[in-house]
């Protein structure tokens, strides 16, 4: 129980900050997504049209905003934890200063984990509710993709983290954001159906976490069929990502 007190109160100090500079935050928040919504959904989206994808018509426009919300979850999830995470850990040594209270440093990575889920799927919330309003989304199942965004916010969240704990400097942190991060957005079904890939490069996609997560969203949001191991997937990394966030951290910060 004190853990989750210790967790609380850490999650709590960043909401008191972020709510220091909310407008900022709503903006950078909620601008990207947004944009990618009006670009591709009711731009490219009113050229395209309807196309079949698992067996059900479809609009691209509905195709694209589930695409938007699992592209939302990456890279506000990956960008907070990691640029988030080194300024907190480098600059302002922020989990030092915590880390001489009573909150242990367990404590304080879960909350910055958490908290970064927390902003991702805040920002997924957004699309969601631009997708029920416009018709594209099934406003049931909106609502029940919410847990798992969370979940897919943390997996992501743990990436991030784990970028942060590993780079020497906050520069360093470009190589998987464009090696691992940008190749998952353009690949991994947010655009087009991973149908249309060579099946070498399929596979590879599958692979990817955020290839399971669109599809999994879809699921949800559409009432299309999911791959019955979306599930699996996703669980695997994010296990593994958050394991490998933490043990990193705390090798970083324990001298």
């Amino acid at each position: 129980m004190s853990q989750l007190r210790g967790i609380y109160c850490v999650w709590r100090r960043y909401f008191a900050v972020y709510q220091k500079s909310i407008g900022f935050g709503l903006i950078t928040t909620f601008a990207e997504p947004l944009l990618y919504l009006l670009s591709f959904g009711f731009g490219l989206g009113s050229m395209i049209g309807d196309f079949e994808y698992h067996g059900l018509h479809i609009t691209y426009r509905q195709f694209i905003f589930a695409g938007v919300a699992a592209q939302t979850v990456l890279f506000q999830g990956f960008f907070e934890a990691a640029y988030g995470g080194f300024v907190r850990m480098y600059y302002q040594r922020i989990f030092h200063a915590i880390a001489v209270t009573p909150i242990t440093l367990s404590e304080i990575l879960w909350a910055e984990l958490l908290w970064d889920a927390s902003r991702a799927s805040t920002a997924v919330f957004a699309v969601f509710i631009i997708g029920c309003i416009s018709g594209d989304f099934h406003v049931l199942g909106a609502v029940c993709a919410l847990p798992v965004v969370f979940l897919c916010a943390l997996l992501f969240a743990g990436l991030g983290l784990l970028t942060a704990a590993r780079s020497r400097t906050i520069d360093e942190i470009s190589y998987p954001q464009f090696l691992f991060v940008f190749p998952m957005f353009l690949f991994c079904g947010v655009f087009f159906p991973i149908t249309q890939l060579p099946e070498a490069m399929r596979g590879f996609a599958w692979f990817l976490p955020l290839t399971s997560v669109t599809d999994i969203l879809r699921a949800f949001t559409l009432g299309v069929p999911c791959f019955i191991l979306s599930p699996f997937i996703i669980l695997c990394w994010l296990v593994g990502l958050v394991y490998c966030a933490r043990r990193a951290m705390f090798k970083r910060l324990v001298k």
